[in-house]
């Protein structure tokens, strides 16, 4: 396996690891949520770290196929369908998870607790799905 997939494979080792680690704190209510600190930061935490994983194999990808960067990591989604690896829609529906990931980590704005909640369930699903299309593309 080429050294670049062998490290987008690991990529996708730990972002699978990070999903299972978010769908264990899933069931937790919105009240539990907002009100349990630790649980708030821990989800939080998962939800960046999925992303980031997502962001650092999208430009992997792109230095390999010796594509130009992703101009942001919104379109980083974006230039995989352009190449044919991610499917249109689902690059643009998984896309703005760039969006909330630059949020939790710079604190633009104050955070929409009931965003971040809601986009739980969304990122397990659709991070997973992800995770099968690049690894359908690395051959693992």
């Amino acid at each position: 396996m080429d050294d670049t997939f062998q490290v987008i494979q690991e990529k996708l080792v730990r972002m699978l690891e990070h999903i299972n680690e978010l769908k264990q704190l899933s069931s937790c209510t919105y009240e539990e949520y907002v009100h349990d600190i630790k649980l708030k930061y821990a989800i939080e935490r998962l939800l960046q770290l999925i992303v980031d994983l997502a962001l650092d194999i999208n430009n992997m990808i792109l230095a390999y196929l010796k594509r130009p960067p992703a101009s942001d990591y919104f379109n980083s989604f974006i230039d995989l369908s352009e190449i044919g690896i991610l499917d249109v829609d689902f690059a643009v529906k998984i896309a703005p998870a760039s969006g909330l990931r630059n949020r939790l980590v710079h604190q633009y704005e104050k955070i929409d607790d009931k965003i971040v909640y809601n986009s739980v369930k969304m990122t397990i699903e659709d991070f997973s799905k992800y995770v099968d299309i690049i690894s359908r593309y690395i051959g693992v």
